[in-house]
């Protein structure tokens, strides 16, 4: 039975679509969603006919990253509830595969996002080859809002930004909006919300004008460029270094992520989120009055 929360479309021309269909829980990766999402990326891949695949979201907001709510999401709890170093590393792996299975495309993958990128969310969206950002679009590594930040296990940051601003968000946390992700050469196109799906959509009819060798070919070539700026070197140090700060539930901030999770789910923890992330624009907004309006 095919799962609700994707919805495959594949317009007559060579293009698939495929959507992120949990709008109401701000479409969150839980376990059904990320591996019917990974078994549309199979479809797409084998369907000859296909030359383009654009990656995007309904509702508001493109992703709000892994239901942390799920307890099959993210299973780093063995069922004695003592953290499990087995069962979180098997979960990194699993989200690696299907995070690398996107990146291996030998088609271009466009993704358009709209709203929030959070999290995996954020992931998801850094492994397309293009990106086609709406004007209320905010990349953010939410942890950090609750005092920790995770080595991502595709650090794309350091690969699409420049070092120094890759370097800054790491280690402060600041979110990446549409405005400041164009600057940055991150977005390709920032459009009007409404217009997003038409501006993804001509992106990748004007790909489909290259001949279909060809096109494969430009895909190739830039996958290699990357390889050769490391980015498949770094993979699994990085993947390493994730499941053992996933694995640190005794930690005060790990201590405080997961009686949250437990106790509220996910809405409960990303209200907690919420009042962290005000305070923290609280405290930026009074820097910036006193640094560049006092």
């Amino acid at each position: 039975m095919e799962s609700k929360t994707i919805i495959y479309e594949k317009l007559p021309e060579g293009i698939a679509k495929i959507w992120l269909n949990r709008p109401d829980e701000k479409n969150r990766l839980n376990r059904e969603l990320f591996f019917a999402l990974s078994k549309a990326i199979d479809r797409a891949a084998q369907d000859d006919e296909v030359r383009v695949i654009i990656l995007c979201a309904k509702g508001e907001d493109f992703c709000f990253g892994f239901d942390v709510g799920d307890p099959e999401t993210s299973p780093s709890i063995a069922s004695d509830g003592n953290p499990s170093w087995a069962a979180r590393r098997a979960n990194t792996q699993e989200e690696i595969d299907v995070f690398e299975k996107i990146l291996n495309l030998k088609k271009p993958i466009i993704g358009a996002t709209q709203g929030k990128a959070l999290g995996g969310g954020w992931m998801l969206a850094m492994v397309c080859d293009c990106l086609v950002a709406a004007e209320n679009t905010v990349y953010d590594n939410n942890e950090m809002a609750l005092g920790m930040s995770y080595t991502m296990y595709t650090p794309f940051d350091a690969w699409k930004l420049p070092m120094n601003i890759a370097m800054e968000k790491a280690m402060t946390g600041y979110p990446t909006t549409a405005e400041e992700g164009y600057r940055h050469g991150l977005f390709n196109r920032v459009v009007p919300v409404d217009k997003l799906d038409l501006a993804a959509t001509h992106l990748a009819r004007r790909m489909l004008k290259l001949a279909p060798y060809v096109l494969t070919m430009q895909k190739e070539q830039y996958k290699m460029a990357y390889n050769l700026m490391g980015l498949r070197q770094i993979i699994p140090f990085a993947s390493e270094v994730f499941s053992i700060s996933m694995h640190l539930a005794d930690s005060p901030e790990g201590k405080e992520w997961n009686e949250y999770a437990r106790k509220y789910g996910g809405e409960g923890l990303f209200a907690r989120y919420a009042e962290k992330v005000q305070e923290l624009e609280e405290e930026e907004r009074k820097m910036n009055e006193l640094i560049y309006h006092s």
